[in-house]
């Protein structure tokens, strides 16, 4: 039991410190996507502040996985017990300890205990927005299409992309009698774009994989994210309906018809998010390119590329890590 105890917590301690140091140059890659230049290409700097927002968890969960692999090979019967031929350090290891050293477990307990905290309050959440979408659902009706548009009746206004699987636009009658039919067009559009580039899974993603890096960088990932996300989907719209100044007109609009904030699935609804910067690049008159989101195919090649690598090099990475805590601890 002790070594099980040991081995968690040490485990714990290793994602906790990868995590926050894969974090750092994550941070500072992030500063590189609000280049002007990079201002005309809005999905290719949701795709990279997607990835960049991604790796930190990816890091971390590879080398604790590479770290834990020849301790639970062992105990599978897979592979030989290693211990004995590094008895001169601690061991990360089911089969044996040296120890559960106090300051290891107080670092390996104290970062567990944050990530369940965490991830209880992130579950929560996807749970009360979950159900505050189905009780919109049940009562409103269903227009088929591409994705379908659920028509709610009455208030609240809403225009709004949902479903990270189940993808559908639902839109309230007060808010669609409320806009002229080329502004409508252009909302829609938006929000199909979002759709497109399944965004509300890709919010789902990003906001699991921040509970791997500190909260203010977590959080700050998430914002920046959306924003450039709602740009993406700006320029698209455009593209739909032909003139940015619909688009824009229609922001306003729903930005002062939407009197309280309507969240659901991780996706902001439509004139929520930076208004005023919005508006700016729409009126602008800049072409900006639009193409499709890559950024979910990247990141699973890259969470791919990186468990291989750590399981090809598990042995010399399972050493490091000993190492580290031992001389750490």
């Amino acid at each position: 039991m002790m070594e099980l105890l040991a081995f968690v917590l040490e485990c714990a301690a290793v994602v906790a410190f990868a995590g926050t140091v894969a974090s750092l140059p994550a941070g500072l890659a992030l500063l590189a996507l609000r280049w002007p230049v990079l201002r005309r290409f809005p999905v290719l700097r949701a795709d990279g502040v997607f990835v960049l927002g991604t790796l930190p968890a990816l890091a971390s969960l590879a080398l604790v996985a590479a770290a834990a692999a020849p301790s639970v090979a062992a105990v599978l019967g897979w592979g030989d017990d290693h211990c004995a031929s590094h008895g001169h350090h601690l061991h990360l290891c089911l089969l044996h300890s040296a120890g559960l050293r106090p300051s290891l477990a107080v670092a390996g307990a104290l970062a567990l205990a944050v990530f369940i905290f965490r991830a209880g309050a992130f579950f929560h959440r996807m749970a009360r927005m979950s159900a505050r979408l189905s009780a919109l659902e049940s009562l409103g009706t269903a227009r088929p299409g591409p994705f379908p548009i659920v028509m709610l009746p009455g208030a609240p206004r809403l225009c709004h992309a949902a479903g990270a699987f189940r993808r559908r636009i639902l839109l309230s009658a007060s808010m669609a009698a409320a806009l002229p039919p080329r502004e409508l067009a252009g909302a829609l559009a938006h929000e199909a774009a979002h759709l497109r580039r399944r965004d509300p899974l890709m919010g789902l993603l990003l906001s699991a994989a921040g509970l791997f890096m500190p909260p203010l960088l977590s959080r700050t990932f998430l914002t920046t994210w959306q924003t450039v996300a709602e740009e993406a989907c700006d320029a698209a719209a455009v593209q739909a309906v032909g003139d940015g100044t619909v688009v824009a007109s229609a922001l306003v609009k729903m930005a002062a018809l939407q009197r309280r904030a309507s969240r659901a699935a991780g996706v902001p609804a439509f004139g929520e998010v930076a208004l005023e910067r919005r508006v700016h690049l729409l009126l602008d008159g800049q072409a900006r390119r639009v193409t499709a989101s890559l950024a979910l195919v990247a990141t699973v090649g890259t969470a791919v590329a990186m468990l291989l690598f750590a399981l090809l090099h598990s042995p010399f990475l399972h050493h490091v890590v000993e190492t580290a805590l031992h001389l750490l601890s």
